[in-house]
């Protein structure tokens, strides 16, 4: 003390300002150091209660924390803590520190109801009516409690317990908020929504500031049908509550509903004018003007939101972003090359990456390289281009260097699922599947449970036939994402296959309940129904969908073969004839009406219909097929052939009307002139298996030179993998032909096992063991070809030769 003196008295007049200081600060310090640690937890709690009764949420929180720090068992502060949480809406820390204050003071009446709230949110509606119970044992005339037990009550059934209750409360509180939705929910179940809104209206004429109250109000008007006064009543609550953009937010999004889009900008500029900086909120407002009033009008009021704020590189970065949406392509890289130019770093660079995307899309792939690797020469570890150069480096088979690459990522971002995706395709062009399948399940929980990721997931494990899995993965993304159509197809299409009727069911309600997708909701559940043999509920669902749009295609022969298992033809004719009125050239109902003569045993009618839909669309192929089909049934061969060649005049490209034509060509003996048609079309339709086969059929049996017999084992390959006997057949002979004997026994052997009675098919397999050496089983096949095809079969004199050879 003595040198402090001494030193400032040597300052002059200075120094004793400064000694004055010193001893305020000195006379502060001490009065802290007196104070004991219960009065600075109480004076740190009671400035966080002044905190938060003004609404600075961050300062209220400093303090309550400053004040556990000293003593953590400090009820109040934990209180005050979880009120903010619930306000930042945390509804998991408020949970926790809820449960740490009612551990410590189990007599908190509003704890237990605040913790009762939260878990009737989390359904658990169990320890939802003990909180309410154990607030009540406390306080039993509780308002708050009495409203929580009335809900739980609701949720579990006992309506008339949660009535009793909703009455007792509002006898005290004639607007509260939880108990007079007890008493709408009851009351549009049991006696409809006008006594719900009636309700609703008399609590609103008490307390007109509660907003669930109004938002329950306009969902009645809604299911009323009172478009009108639903959209008053949005008015009436943006002006109660101007200053909240949520309320804004969903009348705009009901506004779009109807193509009220000029309203729907309305109130999303009434958001951006309450939140001037919130980029989404601008961007909604783009949104609603490019649906209202075109592209040109919106790029024009993002443009103006841009050279308002010159220095938001996000809103120059958005316009860049429309540009690019709406292939402007030229204008965005401009925008981009501005950007590029910028000296901030992070700006520059995002830029780049965003012109790379560009060159890439334009297949400027070397240009778009060389910028990735001047943006990774400027930031080694930048995630975006060392995304794009694995990708690059994947598609170049590089895949150990892309693997390093995308590591790079992963250590810098643990979780960048875009890098785990990335990483299992390479591993899955190398083969290593398990890494592969790793790296997915990584992404998936990385990217939580994203709808495009679990697909990807999805996939892969149907490739690896692992469908199970497959369908616990959509399972798990459509818990977060249940609206996902993609994800609704592919799990409906693993259970269709599955044949898991009842969960396909489930897959076409949920996209039904979701709105989305009505017509492919109702195919999903009637093929349900089919594989459950309800053809009922197929005619049901698929009537319904026709109400809304005529069926064409699979679902509409769906509900005409539902019908006629019913037996209801009546119904199904003169639905189809309803039709046909309003659209007499109908194709498909032209083909469906012939299946209700067919079944009617009309055949008259059913050749004439047919007759009529070939006139209808010459160029289509199922009504020649049937009606050739019928006139051969019935052995009248000119008839049938007299419809394809006038099909052919009709539709002389007509590849199906071809192959009929070979048909009737192989039936009237010109086995070469169906051989040069086959040979046509297999040029044009190689992956066609019919074709295919006859092909290699007719041209085993016709050219013995080497070229043919290679072009016809090159084509008999491509159905090697088919089961069908007479495709085992059709290959093992184009093996035998190409002098491959081992082979041709391998497949010819497998014919025969399912086709035993067929003679031709004995002849070749018989040929094929007689050219391996195996000349007892040869006998054995060519005798019992012989025996089984007599004097019809069509190789008899080569088996009769072959056989006298042995």
């Amino acid at each position: 003390m003595t040198a402090t003196i001494r030193n400032t008295r040597r300052s002059g007049k200075s120094a004793a300002s400064r000694l004055s200081t010193l001893l305020a600060v000195s006379a502060l310090a001490l009065t802290a150091a007196c104070a004991s640690p219960e009065e600075k937890v109480a004076k740190y709690s009671s400035e966080a209660a002044e905190f938060l009764e003004e609404g600075d949420l961050n300062k209220a929180f400093i303090q309550y924390q400053n004040a556990l720090k000293i003593n953590e068992e400090h009820v109040p502060s934990l209180l005050g803590l979880a009120e903010i949480a619930e306000q930042r809406q945390d509804f998991q820390a408020m949970f926790g520190l809820l449960q740490r204050a009612v551990r410590l003071d189990p007599n908190l009446v509003d704890a237990h109801v605040n913790l009762g709230k939260l878990y009737l949110i989390g359904s658990d509606e169990t320890t939802a009516l003990e909180e309410a119970e154990k607030a009540l044992a406390i306080e039993p005339n509780n308002i708050d409690a009495k409203s929580l037990k009335a809900g739980v009550l609701l949720k579990i059934g006992d309506s008339a317990g949660a009535m009793a209750l909703a009455d007792e409360v509002i006898a005290e509180d004639p607007a509260n908020a939880e108990a007079v939705t007890v008493r709408v929910t009851q009351y549009s179940i049991n006696d409809g929504w006008e006594k719900a809104l009636a309700e609703l209206n008399r609590a609103l004429e008490i307390n007109p500031q509660i907003a669930m109250l109004q938002l329950l109000r306009i969902h009645a008007l809604t299911m009323l049908d009172r478009a009108d006064d639903a959209r008053s009543a949005y008015g009436e609550l943006i002006e109660l509550f101007p200053d909240q953009p949520a309320y804004r937010r969903v009348y705009a999004n009901e506004l779009i509903k109807v193509n009220d889009f000029a309203g729907a900008r309305e109130q999303l500029e009434g958001v951006v004018a309450l939140q001037p900086e919130n980029l989404t909120a601008k961007l909604d407002v783009v949104r609603a003007v490019n649906m209202g009033e075109g592209q040109a009008a919106a790029e024009e009021k993002l443009r103006a939101y841009a050279e308002a704020s010159p220095d938001n590189t996000e809103l120059q970065f958005a316009l860049a972003d429309f540009y690019i949406g709406s292939d402007q392509d030229e204008k965005a890289s401009s925008l981009l090359d501005s950007l590029a130019a910028s000296k901030d770093l992070d700006v520059a660079l995002k830029a780049k990456n965003k012109i790379t995307t560009i060159l890439f899309a334009e297949g400027e792939t070397e240009q778009a390289t060389a910028l990735v690797d001047e943006i990774l020469a400027a930031d080694q570890y930048n995630t975006e281009a060392l995304l794009r150069r694995a990708a690059l480096q994947i598609d170049a088979e590089e895949y150990d260097q892309a693997i390093n690459n995308l590591r790079a990522v992963i250590d810098n971002s643990p979780d960048t699922f875009q890098a785990m995706i990335l990483m299992a395709a390479a591993f899955e062009r190398q083969d290593n599947y398990s890494f592969a399948q790793s790296e997915l399940a990584k992404a998936f929980e990385a990217s939580k449970k994203n709808a495009e990721v679990a697909q990807q997931f999805a996939r892969f494990l149907l490739r690896r036939k692992n469908v199970n899995r497959a369908e616990e993965v959509l399972k798990d993304s459509l818990a977060v994402h249940p609206n996902n159509v993609e994800n609704l197809r592919l799990l409906a299409s693993i259970r269709l296959a599955k044949q898991d009727w009842r969960g396909a069911e489930e897959v076409g309600q949920m996209l039904a309940d979701a709105g989305r997708d009505n017509q492919l909701a109702s195919t999903i559940k009637s093929a349900a129904y089919i594989g459950l043999q309800d053809f009922g509920s197929v005619i049901e669902t698929l009537s319904e969908q026709n109400e809304d749009a005529p069926l064409q295609g699979r679902p509409l022969s769906a509900l005409i073969d539902a019908y006629i298992r019913e037996e209801r033809t009546d119904e199904a004719k003169e639905l189809l004839t309803r039709m046909l009125e309003t659209d007499p050239e109908n194709y498909a109902a032209q083909l469906q009406m012939a299946r209700i003569h067919l079944a009617r045993g009309e055949k008259s009618d059913y050749e004439a219909t047919l007759l009529q839909a070939t006139e209808t669309a010459p160029q289509r192929s199922e009504a020649f097929d049937f009606l050739y089909r019928h006139y051969l049934a019935e052995n009248r061969r000119a008839d049938a052939s007299e419809l394809i060649e006038r099909g052919l005049r009709a539709a002389p490209e007509n590849d199906a009307l071809k192959v009929f034509k070979a048909d009737v060509l192989l039936n009237s003996g010109d086995r070469e002139g169906a051989l040069d048609l086959y040979s046509e079309l297999i040029e044009k339709r190689p992956d066609d298996r019919i074709i295919a086969n006859n092909f290699v059929s007719l041209s085993s049996d016709m050219r013995k030179d080497e070229v043919s017999i290679a072009r016809a084992l090159e084509v008999a390959k491509t159905i090697e993998s088919i089961e069908n006997p007479y495709y085992r057949d059709t290959v093992g002979w184009a093996y035998y032909r190409a002098g491959d004997y081992a082979k041709a026994i391998e497949y010819l052997s497998q014919a025969v096992a399912a086709a035993e009675d067929n003679p031709e098919m004995r002849y070749h397999l018989g040929a094929a063991q007689a050219a391996s050496g195996d000349k007892a089983a040869a006998r054995d096949n060519l005798e019992k070809a012989l025996s089984l095809g007599g004097a019809n079969l069509a190789f008899g004199d080569e088996a009769k030769a072959l056989l006298a050879s042995l």
